[in-house]
């Protein structure tokens, strides 16, 4: 199908047309009998329609705005999937957070760098959206839990180096995270931002970041950009990353404080395929055998 009639179709997709599809797939044909594979379905037909609007003048601005719209919206378009998908007797397991897909984490990204590259927080919206981006970018780039991400203090940052230690592992800044960071330490210094402990992630009072995630505004600034307010799917990211690096998963649980589990779901199948056999053919007279 192509041209005009195409174009009318996609135009008269709602939320409700895409949720039949999805009932379909579970219960008629049964497609999909996890929970994970019928969330996939929904998050990749949600993207789909994400490019739709940004890279055509297909209107359908019912639609877009539902898929734009924060979860905790109950009329949200993944919202209504995933109350589906979680009532659902028909599918196995549970709903699991899958990791940021590249254009979800390039959107990130973009934010995290713009609230990074200001040079004054003063007004404590500013400072909190920074400190959220900061933490942002080293879940994204080191695959650090937000756990381990608030026992972080500034004396493990070195600043003429540009290296910060995280669990007994020099971790090397690239070039822009080490700007951002250098400006961060100034600004914090200059203000006199503290804390008793010395903690990097603090609010502007100098409040330690608590152990509920949304405390740090990372749940609601992900839920704006690509309507995902899991934590863990940016963690996840970060650890895929470093496991198609070549990291073994005893280096990463390690460093990030991940657990097994999380760290063996991080990559799909055919990623690990990929990579397995990436590294069969280094093995000692591969091409003897």
């Amino acid at each position: 199908m192509s041209g005009e009639p195409f174009r009318v179709l996609l135009k008269g997709i709602d939320v409700e047309f895409i949720l039949k599809s999805l009932i379909y797939n579970v219960e008629e044909i049964e497609r999909y009998k996890s929970k994970a594979k019928a969330k996939r379905y929904a998050t990749v037909i949600g993207q789909f329609f994400t490019y739709v609007r940004k890279n055509t003048d297909i209107a359908n601005s019912e639609l877009y705005d539902a898929i734009s719209f924060s979860r905790l919206r109950e009329d949200s378009y993944m919202n209504r999937m995933v109350m589906y998908i979680e009532k659902c007797g028909k599918l196995a397991g549970v709903v699991e957070q899958e990791a940021l897909m590249l254009s979800q984490a390039e959107i990130i990204l973009r934010w995290s760098n713009e609230q990074l590259d200001e040079w004054e927080w003063d007004d404590s919206t500013k400072f909190r959206k920074a400190m959220a981006a900061l933490g942002i970018k080293m879940m994204m780039l080191y695959g650090i839990t937000y756990r381990e991400l608030r026992k972080i203090k500034w004396e493990q940052y070195d600043k003429y180096y540009g290296f910060i230690v995280v669990n007994g592992f020099e971790l090397r800044l690239p070039p822009k995270l080490s700007i951002q960071m250098q400006r961060m330490n100034q600004f914090v210094s200059a203000k006199r931002i503290n804390n008793k402990d010395g903690l990097l992630f603090v609010d502007r009072a100098g409040q330690p970041w608590a152990e509920i995630t949304s405390y740090s505004g990372i749940p609601d600034y992900l839920g704006a950009l690509i309507g995902v307010t899991s934590v863990t799917s940016v963690i996840k990211y970060g650890i895929g990353q470093l496991l198609k690096a070549g990291l073994s998963d005893s280096v990463i649980k390690k460093m990030t404080g991940a657990s097994e589990k999380l760290i063996q779901g991080c990559l799909m199948h055919n990623e690990l395929k990929k990579i397995i056999n990436n590294k069969l053919v280094m093995v000692e007279m591969y091409y003897e055998f």
